[in-house]
């Protein structure tokens, strides 16, 4: 990988590695194989969380939080490309959605 990562870059990155998974021969059921992933991922980020704020038996590190929340992100992109969702696009229209919503005063 290049040394000068964008998040720009996360579309192509997730391409890649859903190639990488066909490949590999993970070709059954793709978008239930993705759904699931993330979910994964995201009980893997709130895991790490809890760890580190002191809310489970043991602690942990926030380079784990760091990093599980960085999983979240990239299998979500992938999720997106297996389900041919344009990422960028359906969260420029759900910010317009988030920003009419009302705030705390």
């Amino acid at each position: 990988m290049e040394d000068r990562f964008s998040l720009a870059d996360l579309p192509a990155t997730a391409a890649d590695i859903a190639g990488h998974l066909t490949a590999a021969g993970f070709t059954e059921a793709p978008h239930l194989r993705q759904t699931l992933a993330l979910a994964e991922e995201v009980g893997e980020f709130v895991g790490a969380a809890r760890r580190h704020y002191g809310m489970a038996r043991r602690g942990g590190d926030f380079a784990d939080v760091e990093a599980e929340l960085a999983d979240v992100v990239i299998t979500a992109f992938v999720t997106a490309h297996t389900m041919g969702i344009d990422l960028e696009q359906a969260i420029r229209a759900k910010l317009d959605v988030v920003y009419t919503r009302g705030w705390r005063t």
